[in-house]
């Protein structure tokens, strides 16, 4: 990603230009970001919409000079409105379809990274939101535990249940791809 310290402050003028080369320039990476607590591409999509219009809002805050923390930036407010997005929606924990995460061995080299994210994906909600603050995004537990108004002690609970599961869904991959071999 490279937005510009000229792009920020052609922005804060409402250079229409400036504003889509934002939008393009940011809109890709961040769907990945918010893919990973909302798995529903479209509503994913919308976060990330929200994201970038709350964050063209606050551009006055921002100081273009220091343009390279702007992803840092976008990616606060993004995770933001991802877990505001699941708090509103009030999504409930789901069970996990035993036939989650099965995949045909093909050969390919991102079969194995592919299945892993769609096991995160098929987490119960708050349990892949704690996995992807802690394990992804770096977050501390004192920090997830703010973000996400729960205990400290529940977030840890949250990322070793998150542990545990994925585990348990890789022991089974890994048995339906030894089958196959």
């Amino acid at each position: 990603m490279a937005i510009s310290a000229e792009t920020i402050r052609a922005c804060k003028e409402g250079d229409r230009k400036a504003i889509k080369a934002f939008y393009m320039e940011s809109s890709a990476w961040m769907l990945g970001v918010s893919m990973r607590y909302i798995p529903d591409r479209n509503e994913a999509m919308s976060v990330v919409n929200t994201s970038i219009l709350s964050a063209l809002e606050a551009l006055e805050k921002f100081d273009e000079n220091r343009s390279e923390h702007i992803e840092a930036w976008l990616k606060k407010i993004l995770i933001r409105k991802a877990i505001d997005y699941l708090r509103k929606n009030k999504i409930q924990n789901e069970e996990i379809s035993e036939s989650t995460g099965m995949v045909e061995n093909q050969g390919e080299s991102n079969s194995r990274k592919d299945e892993l994210m769609k096991m995160v994906n098929a987490l119960p909600p708050k349990t892949r939101s704690v996995f992807n603050l802690f394990a992804i995004e770096g977050y501390k537990h004192q920090e997830i535990a703010t973000m996400l108004e729960i205990s400290e002690g529940t977030s840890k609970w949250h990322l070793n249940e998150a542990r545990k599961l994925l585990r348990k869904k890789l022991e089974q991959l890994d048995k339906i791809m030894l089958k196959n071999d």
